[in-house]
């Protein structure tokens, strides 16, 4: 009899266990548990379909249910599971009992919602799902004035999408400053005066009071100040699901997501990866959570090697980011300078300002970098432009896992051609900023 592999999840995670389990396995049987009615689709993708700019969710969806049928992957959706039963070696879902010789847990995570009055009215959202996404699509077709609550990537890229077609938008964060989990301040500030000047109001250093209205949201409470809102959406953070892996005595760790060792392994046959896993962080050596889909794609890969007999590791995370807020693409990766103090690492910073072309090219855009080393070595790095965030974001980070040196990153040769950098680039700016280190 060929082995059993069950995959409770059928987000990014445990879908890519699942087709890369297919590939190394042509016989192994494999089937996904997902409460969803949707499998592998991109909630990364729902602001822009709110803006107009992807045309439908539907253009979200990766691969259907059928495209796994194709490949003999079976997945049962809209199926909660409700139990894991580790000595019997199976899972209850739908009230049925199912064996595996394979489990892995993928439960991803859930919102968190203020604990403030009215967040059960009608008007407030959280954007998790694709059902999520149709209901705020909905419901931007009568929304004038709209309140989101957060100012994390997700929450600005929806600001930008409310005022593109025409909603008067306002954004509450409790941070001092927009992006507090990418960014540091200085750097957060050209975000905010570039939300501004897109008609976003942004209130930081306020936590929202209560949501007010009969039936539906009328107006909302951020400090003192009363704003006028039929839209809320709660853009308040995200927590590990792992309610069902505790019922079943999985242990988590001090960020309350799953612990698993270096081969994302929770117990004999039984692994667990994306936004439910505990992981390490590569700067301060502290366990995190990594809620991002190129951490589950990485993980998940990593999984189905283990699960078909290899000995594959996970190592230590750097969450290198990027999101898109108006124009400005904003990036970052290793630890902004806050977390690196309370990590006991004081940064030394490199600063500076460029052009992405050479002065004298068409259409060359204004750089803004921000570098933090610790003993000579790159600890973080902010970027912000409109092109070329990401490029610089991706080879920064391969820096950070190499352990160059300061002076070695200014040594590094560099390309140019004037349409597509300048002959000094930015970077090498902002590390002659720190060059006596």
């Amino acid at each position: 009899m060929p082995e059993k592999l069950i995959v409770i999840g059928g987000g990014t995670a445990g879908t890519s266990v699942a087709l890369h389990v297919r590939k190394k396995a042509p016989d192994m049987d494999i089937t996904i548990f997902t409460k969803d009615k949707h499998t592998a689709y991109s909630p990364c993708g729902i602001p822009f379909v709110l803006s107009g700019q992807v045309s439908s969710f539907e253009e979200l969806i990766m691969h259907d249910v059928q495209n796994y049928k194709d490949q003999c992957i079976d997945v049962q959706t809209n199926t909660e599971v409700t139990a894991i039963d580790l000595p019997s070696k199976s899972i209850i879902a739908n009230g049925k009992q199912f064996c595996y010789d394979k489990l892995v847990i993928a439960t991803g995570s859930l919102s968190l919602i203020p604990q403030i009055p009215g967040t059960d009215k009608k008007g407030v959202y959280i954007l998790r799902s694709l059902d999520d996404g149709q209901k705020v699509k909905d419901a931007m077709n009568n929304a004038k004035k709209a309140v989101i609550v957060g100012a994390g990537p997700t929450g600005l890229e929806i600001a930008t999408a409310f005022i593109k077609v025409g909603i008067d938008t306002t954004v509450v964060e409790k941070a001092p400053y927009v992006l507090p989990c990418m960014l540091d301040p200085d750097m957060a500030s050209p975000v905010q005066n570039h939300l501004e000047d897109l008609g976003v109001k942004v209130m930081t250093g306020f936590s929202l009071g209560s949501i007010n209205g009969s039936d539906n949201v009328e107006f909302v409470t951020i400090g003192k100040e009363v704003v006028t809102a039929d839209l809320v959406i709660l853009c308040t953070g995200t927590m590990p699901s792992t309610c069902l892996s505790r019922q079943a005595g999985i242990g988590v760790g001090e960020t309350e997501g799953i612990k698993v060792d270096s081969a994302m392994r929770v117990a004999e046959n039984v692994y667990a990866a994306g936004d439910c896993v505990e992981v390490m962080n590569c700067i301060t050596n502290r366990p995190c959570l990594s809620p991002r889909g190129s951490s589950a794609v990485m993980q998940a890969k990593v999984v189905a090697e283990n699960v078909c007999g290899g000995s594959m590791v996970f190592g230590p995370v750097l969450h290198p980011t990027i999101c898109l807020v108006g124009d400005l693409q904003v990036g970052s990766v290793g630890v902004t300078s806050n977390v690196a103090k309370n990590a006991e690492l004081t940064p030394v910073e490199g600063k500076a300002k460029g052009l992405t072309r050479s002065s004298y090219y068409p259409e060359a855009k204004k750089i803004n970098i921000k570098l933090l080393f610790f003993e000579k070595r790159l600890i973080g790095a902010q970027v912000i432009s409109e092109e070329g965030a990401k490029e610089r974001i991706d080879a920064l980070s391969l820096v950070i896992k190499s352990g160059m040196t300061a002076q070695q990153m200014l040594m590094a040769e560099t390309c140019y051609a004037p349409p597509m950098s300048a002959i000094v680039d930015v970077l090498t700016l902002a590390l002659e900023d720190v060059i006596d280190l």
